[in-house]
């Protein structure tokens, strides 16, 4: 009687976590492929951020034309204060630029002159796509 009663609470033990086994194994499952659709989702997100468009190669040429002009301008503002190493500021920049305003890169960007020596600089600049005709960077001034 006591092998029957034994054998009876073995049963019920396995029986148990199979079910709690396969109940786990379901939330673990349920929550694997959950994840795994968010993963796929947000790659999708990132590829489309990343993708080259006509509309984003224009705006990141308008940008570097205006770090061009902006280089110019500071160029010709630390000629006219007779010093090249001096840092200057944008309203020595402006007059030269024919702005009243800092100007504002197309794609939401903001521009820095940094230090006389540094080229002018757009927040953007490099945006990690595989294309350099987005980028908001120049490399000589």
């Amino acid at each position: 009687m006591a092998k029957v009663i034994k054998i009876l609470i073995a049963a019920v033990v396995i029986i148990g976590a199979v079910f709690v086994w396969t109940q786990n194994v379901g939330d673990i499952q349920g929550k694997v492929m959950g994840a795994k659709a968010q993963a796929k989702k947000k790659a999708r997100e990132i590829q489309r951020a990343g993708e080259t468009t006509p509309e984003k190669i224009e705006k990141a040429k308008q940008c570097r034309d205006m770090l061009v002009r902006i280089a110019q301008a500071k160029r010709a503002a630390e000629e006219r204060k007779g010093v090249a190493v001096a840092n200057t500021t944008w309203q020595e920049i402006l007059p030269f630029l024919k702005m009243n305003d800092i100007p504002k890169c197309p794609s939401g960007g903001t521009y820095h002159i940094n230090p006389a020596v540094q080229a002018p600089t757009c927040s953007i600049g490099g945006n990690g796509t595989v294309d350099p005709a987005d980028d908001h960077i120049i490399s000589h001034w």
